[in-house]
């Protein structure tokens, strides 16, 4: 029987055909998160905890999915979150990842441990990118990777703050890839903030945020844009999800800076109720894998259309005309407005 084709496969179908087609080593390590993978696991059932308030009556047929972000408009909020191990699924995954966010009109975040370069990121793609710093690579290639990215014209750079301590898949921590030891932890300060602002004229997004302090001190510092996120899972075992995170961080924020929300999306359905708890996009990780594992470059523009397409139809669904226009009021927690027996 022949394979059906990537446009028509769901995200379910997608993922399984990366497990079949991705070296296992490679899967092992996308899917793996701290410990006993207690946050993996509460990142998706907070999300699937918020249930939608159906709207049926009115003339929303094509709903406006698009956000701006650092002056460029997208046709969606569903951006390509920073994975620095796209490599191992393949030599030109990473290439394959810029080229499927171009064509899905996103934007891309690029990690600091990729092997690609600022140059060969910018060359692969017509998606504005963010370049995110890993400090524990050092000041110094943190700033030589930034000027870069400012000379080719990215859009932001910014740095991921939350390794403190290293990721971990299981009990072990993985090597490093640049010199084959055990990856490390680096401090986080509002310093390596305030220092990288005044090197590079590039917005600047911080990521890691998971709470209303971090968030403050983040803004103060000078960040342009900060991150809910706890790593996918990889940091702290029995950690909140970062959607439960998300509201405080709004609220200190206030309006200040965007929001962006990173861990356990997995759907449209999944964007729309960041957006109603405020978040300006989501940043897909693991999804963005499966995609390319399965498809290349049509695998990634597979999954983000896909997400947007969910998107859309939640917000037709829901009586939202634009991305802009979503609330609170159109979602609640499970067990809201239960009848009485």
């Amino acid at each position: 029987m022949s394979e059906k084709p990537i446009q028509e496969m769901g995200l379910r179908e997608i993922r399984e055909l990366a497990r079949a087609r991705m070296p296992h080593e490679a899967w092992k390590h996308f899917m793996g998160a701290a410990e006993s993978r207690a946050t993996f696991r509460r990142n998706q059932r907070a999300l699937q905890r918020f249930l939608f308030r159906q709207r049926i009556f009115h003339d929303i047929t094509d709903p406006d999915a698009a956000v701006e972000l650092f002056g460029y408009r997208l046709s969606t909020p569903a951006f390509v979150a920073p994975v620095g191990s796209f490599s191992l699924i393949g030599e030109t995954a990473e290439r394959d990842v810029a080229h499927g966010a171009g064509r899905a009109g996103t934007m891309l975040f690029v990690s600091h441990a990729a092997v690609s370069s600022m140059r060969d990121w910018k060359q692969a793609t017509s998606a504005p990118i963010v370049f995110m710093g890993y400090l524990t690579r050092g000041r110094e290639d943190v700033l030589r990777c930034a000027k870069l990215a400012e000379e080719v014209g990215f859009a932001a750079v910014g740095l991921t703050m939350d390794t403190i301590q290293p990721v971990k898949i299981g009990d072990r921590i993985p090597l490093s890839r640049v010199d084959g030891k055990p990856r490390i932890g680096h401090p986080a300060s509002p310093k390596d903030i305030e220092w990288l602002k005044r090197e590079v004229a590039l917005p600047m997004v911080v990521k890691g945020i998971m709470g209303a302090e971090d968030a403050r001190v983040a803004v103060e510092a000078g960040a342009d844009a900060v991150v809910v996120s706890n790593h996918g899972g990889r940091i702290l075992d029995y950690n909140r999800a970062a959607v439960e995170a998300l509201p405080e961080v709004v609220e200190v924020v206030g309006g200040k800076v965007p929001v962006l929300l990173d861990s356990g999306v997995r759907n449209g359905g999944d964007i729309v109720k960041a957006s109603a708890l405020g978040a300006k996009a989501v940043l897909v990780g693991r999804p963005v894998a499966w995609g390319v594992a399965a498809a290349g470059v049509a695998g990634v523009e597979r999954v983000i259309r896909l997400f947007t397409d969910e998107l859309k139809r939640v917000m037709i669904m829901t009586g939202v005309a634009r991305i802009g226009d979503i609330t609170s009021a159109i979602i609640m927690r499970d067990g809201e407005g239960r009848a009485k027996l």
